[in-house]
Formats: C-alpha cells, structure tokens, sequence
C-alpha cells in the first residue's frame, strides 16, 4: 500500500493490473449519459491510476458533500470508542442531561449504536425543520418512537447531528476540530469548513472537502484505519461499522436495498461505500485494493459505474489497448462545459 505526502503516486494502467478498455467504456458511458460529474479519481494500493476534473473543477476543489459527512462523523466516534470514552451501548440520553428535561420514556433504550445505524425508531425527520430558536435535543427526544430502536431502518439526518452533539459533549470540541487533530492532520487532509447549527457540525451533511481529500479518507478505510503505520480509528471499530446492521427494504433507489451499516452504505457486491446527495461517492473494495471518488451534480444513481467499470477493470486486468486514457480525461473536461453552464443556470 502506498501512502501519499503532498502529492499521491501515480500508477499506469498496466501497473495497477487494469483492463484499460474497459476504463474507457466508463468515459464513454458518461459521455453518452451525459452525466454530470465534477470530479473523479481512481487509487489502486494507494497509487492514482487516472483522475478527472470537469470545466471549472480540480480534484482539489472544495465543495459540499452532503451525506459523504456521515461516515466521517462515524469514524470520529469510533476513535472515542477507541479511547474509551464512548461505548456503541451508551444510552444516548446520558449525555443530553444539561440539555433536556423532558423526554419520552422510549428513548431510555436508545443506544449509540441505533444513531449510527439509522434505527432510533422514529418515522419523521425533524433537521430540516430545525430553527436557530430551537432546542434540537429536546425536539428529537419527544419524537414519538414508532418502532423499537434497533428493529427499523428509517434515514434520519437528525440521528447523525445527535452523533456529533455527543462528540462535542465528550471532548468540548466541535467534530471538526475533533478531526482535524486526531484524523485530518494525521492523513494530510487540509481541514474542511462544516456547517453547523450553534456550536454542533451538522454531522449528516454540510462537509466541504476536495476529491483528492476523500481519496485520503477512502484510502484509510481501504487500509482498515491504518496510515502508513499509524493506527488512527482501530480496525475492530472499522470491521464493525462497514458491515451490514440493518436492511432497507424500503428504500427508493435500487441501490440503497443491501442494506446499511455505522453511516455507510452496503454495495451488491459485499464492500460498501460513503454516499452523498447528487452524486458524492467514496467506493472501497478490498479485493482489489480499490478507492474511487465521485463527486457530481447529478440525481442519477452513479453506483454502477463502480461495479460495472471499475471493479470489471480490475476483474479482467490488463489487457493491452490502443486508446490513451489520458485522451479520454481531456474530452471528459471539454464535453462537461455544457453541463457545467447549464447546471449554474438552474441554480
């Protein structure tokens, strides 16, 4: 595995064992689609085997990710869990003793464990309501429970913020400032701006950070929480969170239904990935060493440009072909100007 300084090391097509044609197929399914995409880049053992920018855009623009910030916010309470400041079976309500009086009395059962796995039980999300006079902890706290935490899967970008409130009771810190010292410096990650309600990041969204970034983040959960020799969330937390807790069923999208983990999502082919509105991806895959990092304005599902493209290139491995890949990440910045202009009129 190679760990990258300021710069990640370049690997060739040939080198990372890739079957180009099938690479370039990618380029033309976009192109075909005509698929908005900002950004993409492809790591092999840590090594960059190509990336692409739209008209506008650089692997190292900084801009929103939406849900991507969930798994984020899951990884900093696996490193309190490692620290032994926090536990998966704290009850939640512990840690909101200063902040709420009254509460219904199924949330006694709530534990760590069902924010992270989106099964406190509830049916309505509240975040979107929230308002600057509101007291989120006790709004959340006397939502009715419909179903016993643990059994239902229902997405709730509320659960996510009440995981990073818990982080900054714990520490004092804001997530952000959290990560920044215990991940972010640690793996070369310039530190993102991440909105935040009060004092408390959103957690479930509002992240701004570069594809190269995620890349890093991405290359970390590949390495099971391992940076170049430094351990910074334990491999047992990662082991955890990344594997199925619950089944969703119920979700809209057919790439949403294998299932949800500690704010990751389950992939059709057994690794999982971080997933964000309009098209944010981080793809891990640990059968071929694989990262591959999206970033789009685009409501199309892009998940199958993972499993069709990238993990059939590595599937197949490399196989001589007369195209230059590098051509194709020049007119996939060329055709994305229209896209581009056209997405900034809609705004």
């Amino acid at each position: 595995m190679v760990f990258p300084k300021q710069e990640f090391n370049k690997a060739s097509v040939k080198d990372a064992n890739l079957n180009k044609g099938v690479l370039v197929d990618l380029f033309n399914k976009i192109d075909k689609d005509k698929l908005n995409i900002h950004s993409m880049v492809l790591l092999k053992s840590g090594s960059e085997v190509f990336h692409a920018s739209a008209f506008e855009y650089t692997e190292d623009t900084r801009d929103e990710v939406y849900s991507v910030s969930k798994s984020f916010t899951s990884i900093a309470i696996g490193i309190l869990c490692d620290m032994d400041l926090l536990h998966l079976d704290d009850i939640v309500l512990y840690f909101f003793k200063n902040e709420v009086k009254n509460y219904l009395p199924e949330y006694e059962k709530l534990k760590v464990k069902h924010l992270l796995s989106m099964t406190v039980g509830q049916e309505f999300d509240v975040f979107k309501e929230l308002t600057p006079s509101d007291n989120p902890f006790e709004i959340f706290f006397n939502q009715p429970i419909a179903h016993e935490p643990g059994t239902k899967f229902y997405y709730s970008n509320i659960a996510s913020f009440i995981l990073s409130a818990i982080i900054t009771n714990i520490t004092g810190k804001s997530l952000n400032d959290f990560l920044n010292e215990y991940l972010y410096k640690k793996v070369g990650i310039e530190k993102p701006v991440w909105n935040q309600f009060e004092n408390i990041n959103y957690g479930a969204t509002g992240l701004q950070i570069s594809t190269h970034d995620m890349a890093r983040f991405g290359l970390l959960l590949l390495n099971d929480g391992n940076w170049d020799g430094e351990q910074i969330v334990s491999k047992e937390y990662l082991s955890v969170a990344t594997k199925k807790h619950i089944d969703t069923p119920d979700t809209e999208k057919e790439c949403e239904k294998y299932g949800y983990g500690y704010q990751f999502w389950m992939n059709s082919i057994g690794d999982f990935r971080c997933t964000g509105y309009l098209g944010q991806y981080i793809f891990i895959n640990k059968e071929f060493d694989l990262v591959f990092v999206v970033k789009a304005h685009d409501e199309k599902p892009l998940v199958s440009l993972f499993e069709n493209f990238i993990v059939t290139s590595a599937k197949q491995g490399w196989k001589m072909c007369d195209y230059s890949l590098r051509d194709f990440t020049r007119r996939f910045k060329i055709h994305s100007h229209d896209l581009i202009e056209e997405e900034k009129e809609n705004e």
